[in-house]
């Protein structure tokens, strides 16, 4: 008996060592019973290598924390950010053929902003305590809060930004026979000189951008100029013409050109065939890097990553961009948002976060865990290779020098991304498409480009996103 009363006092001395600040709900009554477990399901949109890594995670807590406590967690990958995102919308709605709605969810802001306002979210600030909540990196529990109350709906559990990936040993050659200098790669400006360069010496594309809602996004901010103005509940565009052109001489002109190119689903896919030889793209997926090329003729070329920060406007500011979703807790009774509570707790703390964010190249999300010392250790430890160590030095020089944006949700946010995700790239798509047509009709290429690339196309695009940006944001 007496050995038993000591294994429960350790326990509990554990649990206080482990689950620090976490203040459950209301009277602090603890409403779990290890005799009867309740089973927390968690939805997520992680695959590949990551998935792995949440899926050993998962495991760890449910045959520790887990038994102790009387926690199942019950974690489903549903496909990509844009199935998630469905899925979960569906269910908040009871729409036919849904699934329940999960106890865990992640989300980005613009869709928990329009789940919460189909079903009411849990409000984070209840389930954790202040000081708890101060252990986290400000500007990441910032990003997890909206709405008039700016109550704390999303939990960051692991970050990420966006960088420029680059082929170092094609670069190498390149540098080596132009003189090409990296240190131009920091500004937009200078990035653009050197696919120009690369393009006439070797015929193919040097970038692929991943994600364009972001690099039109953060082009505003850079530029001085974010994309909405907020007014109480009122939304606005506000996307000057100096700011649009800067967007269109950066990003259109250099595809139409054939400077940039972007074939696969991810750029990563693109830098495996050579068709570019550097991409801005998530940290996160960093994983995914490849660490050899095959080009058309079969040849296989072993190759080195490096990774530089995102580049900026140099009439600009320098900002850079924090992404990565959290996890949104649904409201539904005490037992599972309390065991929510302490399954995120735990997965946050330091030991757990850094062990998954260098494994899978994410960021932790504490003070205490972004420290260089300890996830170079980890990185040791782990023996992680490829572009996540280079990735985590350059996101943590990000971190210390630039500002961060991120995207504030808002009635219409899901779709204003949409747009900005699609509108111009589709523009580029379709145009390209018809390059080729003309150019086999028997038109000059350098003719047909130059009318794409005219004073009137700009205008007629611009005047075209701004409508339709402006019917999404209409009241």
């Amino acid at each position: 008996m007496r050995g038993k009363r000591q294994r429960i006092l350790l326990v509990f001395l554990v649990m206080l060592l482990i689950l620090p600040g976490c203040n459950i709900i209301g009277d602090n009554k603890d409403p779990l019973t290890p005799s009867k477990p309740v089973t927390v399901t968690v939805w997520h949109y992680y695959s590949g290598h990551i998935k792995d890594k949440f899926d050993v995670k998962v495991s760890e807590f449910n045959e520790t924390i887990g038994i102790e406590r009387g926690i199942v967690v019950d974690a489903q990958s549903l496909g990509d950010v844009q199935q998630l995102a469905d899925a979960v919308f569906d269910a908040a709605n009871k729409n036919i053929g849904s699934q329940p709605l999960p106890d865990i969810f992640m989300a980005y802001p613009e869709n928990a902003f329009r789940i919460q306002r189909v079903t009411e979210l849990v409000n984070l600030d209840e389930l954790f305590s202040k000081d708890g909540l101060e252990r986290y990196r400000a500007e990441f529990l910032e990003e997890g809060r909206f709405g008039k109350d700016q109550k704390l709906r999303i939990l960051p559990i692991a970050k990420s930004s966006e960088i420029l990936y680059i082929n170092k040993t094609f670069w190498d050659l390149f540098s080596k026979k132009t003189g090409a200098d990296v240190q131009t790669l920091s500004t937009w400006e200078g990035l653009a000189e050197v696919a120009k360069k690369y393009y006439e010496h070797t015929g193919k594309a040097f970038l692929g951008i991943d994600s364009n809602a972001n690099y039109m996004l953060l082009s505003a901010m850079q530029l001085g100029n974010e994309m909405y103005t907020f007014k109480d509940d009122s939304v606005r565009l506000n996307f000057p013409v100096v700011v649009a052109r800067n967007i269109w001489n950066y990003y259109y002109v250099p595809y139409i050109k054939g400077y940039f190119k972007k074939n696969g689903r991810f750029s990563s896919d693109d830098a495996k065939t050579g068709s570019v030889i550097a991409y801005t793209g998530s940290t996160a997926g960093a994983g995914y890097f490849p660490m050899e090329v095959t080009v058309h003729q079969g040849e296989v070329y072993p190759i080195e990553p490096m990774t530089l920060t995102y580049p900026y406007f140099g009439s600009g500011k320098s900002y850079a961009f924090q992404q990565g979703a959290g996890m949104c807790v649904a409201k539904s009774d005490k037992a599972h948002e309390y065991a929510s509570g302490v399954f995120l707790k735990w997965f946050t703390e330091p030991k757990q976060n850094i062990e998954f964010a260098v494994s899978s190249g994410y960021l932790p999300v504490m003070n205490e865990s972004l420290d260089k010392e300890r996830l170079y250790e980890e990185i040791k430890k782990s023996g992680t290779s490829g572009a996540i160590t280079n990735m985590i030095e350059t996101t943590l020089q990000m971190l210390e020098t630039r500002r961060l944006y991120y995207d504030k949700p808002f009635k219409g946010s899901y779709e204003m991304r949409l747009l900005l995700d699609s509108h111009l790239y589709n523009k580029i798509s379709r145009d390209l498409e018809l390059l080729d047509k003309r150019v086999a009709s028997g038109e000059k290429r350098e003719k047909v480009i130059e009318s794409f690339v005219s004073e009137s196309q700009f205008e007629r695009w611009y005047q075209q996103i701004t409508k339709e940006a402006s019917l999404i944001l209409v009241d």
